[in-house]
């Protein structure tokens, strides 16, 4: 009796567990792999990026190639892109979540 209700509750931890990762995989953030790679898989989102000087960029993901990030659609510079190296990218950031 006891050993069915114990695995009942390890078999609700691992579907809280399994739905945790696959909500924070909708986001497209990880913490497996570079900034790069992060990146990459943002292509086409909203983000923020912000650089290790503490200026940020808001904008789409653009392409990432080995050793920049192009960011399009500048908020409040609408008509201009943003070429930045990614070992000046300090932070990501992206939403996530609705209100």
């Amino acid at each position: 009796m006891r050993t069915r209700r114990t695995m009942r509750v390890v078999a609700a931890a691992m579907l809280l567990a399994s739905v945790a990762v696959a909500r924070a995989d909708e986001g497209g953030l990880s913490t497996a792999g570079t900034m790069r790679d992060a990146l990459g898989k943002l292509a086409g989102k909203d983000v923020e990026v912000v650089l290790s000087n503490g200026k940020s960029y808001r904008g789409k993901v653009g392409s990432v190639g080995n050793e920049t990030v192009l960011v399009t659609q500048i908020a409040g510079k609408e008509f201009y892109d943003v070429l930045i190296e990614l070992d000046e990218v300090a932070a990501v950031e992206v939403r996530v979540r609705g209100n």
